[in-house]
């Protein structure tokens, strides 16, 4: 509210200023040249007071680079990495049946980046005991065929 009173206060001055010195001038060939140079003063008298407010409300202003994430987004991108997971942890077991492997459960491990990118990182395999022999066949095939590193657990 005080600065609002200063640019108040001084556009008032520069208006009684130039008042006065139109007051004061004559009708002489450099009238028009005083009145443009008048004008000027009282425009800057209205403008230059009202950029210093504005410009102290810039320094308030956080121009940080790091925003916090909203809980929304955070949420959201935390169901979409359950989904990814769940959905590949699919894929890997569809393609283990597909070669007459049954798993006891397939996990996908992922991690998401600074841009909220999605990336694999592992997939395990749990095989009953009774399958333990096709442990390399299931690392291999889940390499191959869908390109993610595997990881074979036998479980009793």
């Amino acid at each position: 509210m005080e600065s609002v009173y200063e640019w108040a206060v001084s556009v008032s001055v520069c208006a009684v200023v130039v008042c006065i010195a139109e007051m004061l001038i004559s009708d002489t060939a450099m009238e028009k040249t005083v009145r443009l140079v008048l004008g000027a003063f009282l425009l800057l008298g209205v403008l230059l007071p009202l950029g210093n407010v504005v410009s102290e409300g810039l320094k308030d202003i956080d121009c940080s680079l790091e925003e916090p994430v909203p809980d929304s987004l955070r949420t959201l991108t935390e169901q979409r990495k359950t989904y990814v997971e769940q959905s590949v942890a699919a894929l890997v077991d569809k393609t283990l049946r597909e070669q007459g492997i049954q798993a006891a459960k397939v996990t996908v491990q992922t991690d998401i980046d600074e841009q909220n990118c999605i990336s694999m990182i592992t997939a395990e395999v749990m095989l009953h005991s009774a399958d333990a022999y096709h442990s390399g066949t299931v690392s291999r095939c889940v390499r191959d065929t869908l390109g993610l590193e595997c990881r074979t657990v036998i479980v009793e």
